[in-house]
């Protein structure tokens, strides 16, 4: 998952104010077509966001450093859970 993405998303959804994180990641593409998000990054996204909602609304409140630990440590609980 990229950390740069998803707090551009975060970044996106608080400065329009958008009701959620899902309006917010259609806004980021809208304003972003460069980034090119696939469909299937689409879904992956909403479902990283859906299953870390906490921990990366907290991480990012904190900064795009503790945003981005916050990403990687997702990650590694994502692989462990799939193994």
């Amino acid at each position: 998952m990229n950390a740069n993405t998803l707090y551009n998303i975060y970044k996106t959804t608080r400065d329009n104010k958008a009701p959620d994180l899902t309006v917010g990641l259609a806004m980021f593409k809208a304003e972003h077509p460069e980034a090119a998000i696939s469909h299937e990054e689409d879904k992956a996204i909403r479902e990283f966001i859906g299953k870390h909602s906490k921990e990366l609304a907290d991480g990012f409140a904190k900064g795009f450093d503790a945003f981005s630990q916050v990403v990687a440590a997702c990650e590694i609980e994502d692989a462990e859970e799939e193994e």
